[in-house]
């Protein structure tokens, strides 16, 4: 009796380790790139990696997925987003996936070009 008890319990063990990579699996991933949508100025484009993001506007930094929802945490960006389908949904603005073959223009943000005007060698 105690070799069933023992194969029953190793089996009970394996379903429990199985179940915890399935569901670690479920977990929603946002990796990928995106418009911004209904943001403080046009044609911002997002990337999101493993577990950071990064806008074409300069601000960056973590987020974390819970259930439907993605917690941004950054520099000069944070906030909570709602995960609708393949968008992400704010209170102020959203993140929509941005096709591949996307050509509308990108907003770099404030870049220096190398042709600034100077006074006493730093730009104003």
């Amino acid at each position: 009796m105690a070799d069933t008890m023992e194969g029953s319990d190793m089996r009970n063990a394996m379903l429990a380790i199985i179940g915890a990579f399935a569901l670690a699996g479920c977990s929603k991933s946002v990796e990928g790139t995106y418009n911004m949508v209904n943001g403080p100025v046009p044609g911002v484009v997002a990337t999101f990696g493993d577990k950071t993001f990064s806008l074409s506007s300069g601000a960056s930094g973590s987020y974390e997925v819970s259930g439907d929802t993605v917690i941004l945490s950054g520099n000069s960006l944070g906030g909570t987003y709602k995960i609708d389908g393949g968008k992400l949904v704010g209170d102020r603005f959203s993140f929509v996936p941005r096709d591949p073959n996307d050509k509308s223009p990108i907003n770099r943000g404030p870049r220096s070009s190398g042709n600034m005007p100077t006074t006493g060698g730093k730009a104003f």
